[in-house]
């Protein structure tokens, strides 16, 4: 008994020793941050008159310190502003990875302070603040903030980066996230929490950083997210999903120079060709384009080739096509009969060719088919 209360009282001990530790560091925190704060407001403070302050809040210190390990499983972490920050801006603004319940966010002038429902998991954390968060001014921070700690002994070393393409051009407005896949369900992206998240620069390139190597799988994801709320909305924002799982361990901490095309699913497309004519008549050839699976949007497409040949059916919606060539003799768009000039009780034939197969036609691809020559 005297053993076990000796060791309860030791642990207790050291527990009120590392929340007094923590009390100091932020109080010594707190008391450098107002000071670089005075000091700030004394350079950028303009003479009276002069321009009013357009320079957005930026956080200047955290506690814990940026990529810190051994963080209590219990500490708040605490964030200094450049200036007194507004706290209705932070809606929707903050959030933790892996998921944990926030307990409430206060505001204290220049100062964020975050506590949590329960104790912190032991593993490489990732608190994120959205850019938008405003000053006293109103003027709205430009940059999200990603803040990567660990309640381990070490913080996680993996890397996942890669660049994010729109219509194969960067697009900086993508957003990577990182999702933990567990046994063997099926995935469903919409139920499950997120485990990292990275935002594409100007250049549309994106790091994932401090995610475990531990053997765990990964499942990424991209999406445009021209809203700027960092979540992805199903049927209003387009996406791309890397194909691999991705498996980082001690001895491959990273996987880079991925490339993730994000496609518009309903991007037109085009189909090009060349159309020769050795039928004889001198009438332009007729190209059609019919959808294979008719319905209340599907429309037939067609044109006709110029001169030498070439044809163009631009802005043709993705999907499925039964392609057609012929001599429109009867000048209905069809591929069909004819009455014989020299006895109209008989029908012939229009010369025509079909392509055997379905066409298909994926979002923005630029399709062309081979010469075909109509007889």
């Amino acid at each position: 008994m005297e053993i076990g209360s000796a060791a309860a009282r030791s642990a207790g001990m050291r527990k009120a020793a590392a929340r007094a530790s923590e009390t100091t560091l932020l109080r010594r925190m707190a008391f450098l941050a107002a000071t670089a704060l005075i000091a700030a407001c004394a350079v950028r403070e303009p003479p009276p008159g002069g321009p009013e302050d357009k320079t957005p809040p930026s956080v200047v210190m955290t506690l814990p310190a940026a990529d810190s390990a051994g963080v209590s499983r219990d500490l708040d972490p605490v964030l200094f502003f450049s200036e007194k920050v507004d706290p209705a801006s932070f809606k929707n603004r903050v959030f933790i990875y892996p998921p944990v319940e926030f307990e409430h966010l206060k505001v204290k002038g220049e100062r964020l302070e975050i506590d949590f429902k329960g104790l912190l998991p032991e593993t490489t954390m990732c608190l994120l603040v959205r850019s938008g968060i405003k000053d006293y001014h109103g003027i709205s921070s430009k940059q999200n903030y990603l803040l990567y700690f660990s309640t381990a002994d070490s913080l996680a070393k993996g890397e996942i980066s890669g660049i994010i393409l729109f219509k194969d051009k960067p697009d900086s407005t993508g957003v990577a996230e990182l999702f933990a896949i567990k046994g063997d369900t099926t995935l469903t992206l919409g139920a499950m929490n997120r485990s990292r998240v990275a935002f594409a620069d100007a250049h549309g390139e994106f790091i994932l950083r401090a995610v475990p190597t531990d053997g765990s799988k990964w499942l990424l994801r991209v999406f445009k997210d021209p809203d700027g709320d960092a979540r992805y909305s199903e049927g209003k924002e387009f996406c791309a999903l890397y194909p691999d799982t991705i498996v980082l361990r001690p001895l491959h901490e990273s996987v880079t120079d991925i490339r993730l095309t994000i496609i518009d699913p309903n991007e037109p497309g085009s189909i090009t060709g060349l159309l020769a004519n050795e039928t004889g008549f001198a009438i332009a050839p007729m190209i059609r384009l019919q959808p294979a699976k008719p319905g209340a949007k599907a429309k037939t497409i067609t044109a006709r080739p110029d001169s030498t040949g070439a044809y163009t059916l631009a802005r043709v919606p993705p999907g499925e096509y039964l392609f057609s060539a012929f001599i429109d003799i009867k000048v209905d768009t069809l591929c069909g009969t004819y009455p014989d000039p020299q006895d109209t009780t008989r029908t012939l034939s229009e010369p025509c060719i079909a392509l055997p197969d379905t066409l298909k036609l994926k979002p923005g691809e630029e399709k062309k088919l081979e010469p075909m020559t109509l007889k």
